[in-house]
């Protein structure tokens, strides 16, 4: 194949963008794209592999399938191996059997199927995965063992060629987006990590193959356009979006007029060190995430020198992996694989036992491992499953008749609002149960607490029930409404925000309903119990290095809008993280309180002026009149 400085030069910018992107460099939001121009470029070079040599005669699954293990393991395992043999010596022992199960799902590449079971709302943060990455070669392995398959049996069967390809392609790259759109709205972490789901854009480059050759004029504005399309990707898209979706149709058809161009007088594309980035962006993809994500985990801060200082080292050990490991020609991929083997049967071993744990003191063990040694605490906490909704009970509503039933003889609060509102409920409950007051809650992950919900299908369908329906039916029996919701993921858009909480908060008092706003607390980079378990080990305060500053911007922000309604809880000072003898720790992942810090939390809300206010009004309505609401409510939403 004669070599085109045109793909080489596509890698070098997908690789370029998702380090940037990954980096947190301004101005890349949409560097993740990189990823599927990749898959394009996979997708052209595979098609055009397989289909010629079909057509000549020359095609063997054992030659096909030995060159991709040869080209893609060698790299894969030294970075794998590295990885564990360093992090067995820096993360706590609950942490590196995490990374060890990872790499048996990388090294076998099903690590989308894994990282798609696994992304449920308590899961570990993707950002404390120095593994996530592999993901994409998980997906494209997949598309590789598949494809050639395929292509030998319509030519076995139908006897193609190249224009019977080309029409095949095509009608299955459109059903197969049409059909990713709607799996994208119904499952959209299994439609971001799966192949099917993903196949459409490889198949994208298959065309750009196939299609080539009738491309015979204005090649230079084409692949002009394609890269200015790209330029425009890496810049302007955002990780906000629906992905993959009708957006994702961006990078791909920008990957795609390149390609279909062929144009190689570009005098950008020969210049050495862009070349350089391309030959060596696989090698650059495998190392810069595991850099990055052990540089979180070690509690070093962002600022430019940290990001600089993180590209080379990313850029010296691609280096390494490329010229030690990556250029070697194996002979014979029975070695790679027996390398696979061996590999596989040691992470295996090191993800179902804690070999690193006499490293650390026994106490800071324990502390790590609080969240996963107290799961059924945890979900009696939130309420999950009942009147907590998340990602696993998608499509069960609340029941009403546990979470949503007034009391005739108290006074009735409701809690409203996502997992933020859902740690609160245990400890909000008891208190206000001393003070003669009942509790309802409705919460679910995926939508803000607001009147005009956006998000999650099941999510916003609660949240629309409760304050188009439950509240304004009965609202002379509720005597306070508290919304509590994680703000943070509003950051970028502080002002829709405002107005969104602005607007709901009208809507109550059209109603002559008191409410309070419960702020945004403080978050963390990596979980809390492992920060905990790190200040035990050291004896050391390390928490402010892993402090997301967007938390104390916003709720600074917040706090400032909604002065008489905004109760405070920004984590001060005097708070013990660390509960007496039972070495409790305050919050459990990146922001959620565990049962201990949800009672201090829990009663410095009640202590706060706006929350007083509420408290101190009267009854309202008569309670009589909850008696019809009950007999109608028995069933879930």
């Amino acid at each position: 194949m004669k070599f085109r400085y045109d793909i080489n030069a596509l890698r070098a910018i997908a690789v370029i963008g998702v380090i940037l992107y990954h980096f947190k460099v301004p101005y890349f939001d949409g560097g993740f794209s990189g990823v599927d121009i990749f898959y394009v470029i996979s997708g052209y070079l595979m098609t055009k592999i397989v289909i010629e040599a079909i057509l000549k005669n020359t095609f063997t699954f054992r030659d096909f399938y030995s060159k991709r293990i040869r080209r893609i393991v060698p790299a894969l395992i030294f970075m794998v191996l590295t990885l564990l043999i360093v992090d067995f010596f820096i993360l706590l022992p609950s942490d590196y059997q995490y990374v060890a199960k990872n790499s048996t799902a990388s090294l076998l590449f099903v690590s989308n199927i894994l990282y798609w079971q696994s992304s449920g709302y308590f899961d570990p943060s993707s950002e404390l995965n120095p593994l996530l990455h592999t993901w994409s070669l998980s997906v494209e392995w997949q598309f590789y063992l598949i494809l050639p398959i395929i292509l030998v049996l319509l030519n076995k069967v139908f006897k193609f060629n190249k224009h019977h390809y080309l029409l095949f392609f095509i009608i299955s790259s459109v059903i197969i987006f049409i059909i990713t759109r709607y799996f994208t709205r119904i499952n959209p972490q299994a439609s971001f990590y799966l192949l099917p789901t993903r196949s459409w854009e490889m198949i994208a480059g298959g065309i750009a193959y196939l299609a080539e050759d009738h491309l015979k004029r204005y090649k230079k504005g084409i692949a002009f356009i394609g890269y200015t399309v790209l330029a425009a990707c890496l810049i302007f898209l955002n990780s906000n979006l629906n992905w993959p979706d009708i957006y994702t149709l961006i990078p791909v058809f920008g990957t795609f007029l390149v390609i279909l161009a062929n144009q190689n007088q570009f005098s950008f594309l020969k210049l050495y060190a862009f070349q350089y980035l391309g030959k060596m962006s696989y090698s650059l993809y495998l190392w810069h995430w595991p850099v990055f994500v052990t540089a979180n985990y070690l509690g070093i801060q962002s600022s430019f020198t940290f990001t600089v200082l993180l590209l080379i080292i990313s850029f010296i050990l691609a280096y390494v992996s490329y010229t030690y490991i990556e250029s070697i020609r194996f002979q014979s991929s029975k070695y790679v694989v027996a390398t696979v083997v061996v590999a596989c049967t040691s992470t295996l071993v090191l993800s179902s036992y804690s070999l690193n744990e006499g490293i650390f003191k026994p106490r800071t063990v324990q502390i790590s491992t609080y969240t996963a040694n107290h799961r059924d605490e945890r979900k009696k906490q939130f309420n999950t499953g009942c009147c907590f909704i998340s990602s696993y009970f998608a499509g069960k509503g609340i029941d009403k008749e546990r979470c949503l039933e007034l009391e005739p003889n108290k006074k009735n609060f409701l809690l409203i609002g996502d997992s933020h509102a859902a740690h609160l409920s245990q400890s909000l409950r008891e208190l206000f149960e001393r003070k003669g007051i009942h509790l309802n809650q409705a919460s679910a992950t995926g939508c803000l607490p607001l009147i005009n919900a956006d998000g999650n299908n099941d999510c916003v369908d609660i949240i629309n029930y409760i304050y188009k329906d439950y509240i304004k039916n009965n609202a002379d029996l509720i005597d306070g409404i508290i919304i509590s919701g994680n703000w943070i993921g509003e950051v970028e858009n502080k002002e829709q925000l405002i107005k969104d909480l602005r607007n709901t908060i009208n809507y109550l008092q059209e109603l002559n309903l008191k409410a309070v706003i419960v702020g945004q607390n403080e978050t963390y980079t990596m979980p809390f119990e492992s920060i905990a378990a790190l200040e035990y080990e050291h004896n050391k305060i390390l928490r402010t290095n892993y402090i997301d500053d967007d938390s104390y911007i916003l709720n600074d922000l917040l706090k400032q809008e909604f002065k008489d309604l905004y109760i405070d809880i920004y984590n001060s000072k005097s708070v013990k993280h660390l509960s007496g003898e039972d070495v409790i720790p305050y919050m459990s992942d990146e922001n959620h309180f565990t049962k201990y810090g949800a009672d201090l939390t829990a009663s410095k809300i009640i202590s706060q002026k706006p929350m007083k206010k509420v408290l101190a009004q009267h009854y309202r309505g008569n309670r009589m009149n909850t008696q019809g609401f009950n007999k109608g409510s028995r069933s879930t939403l």
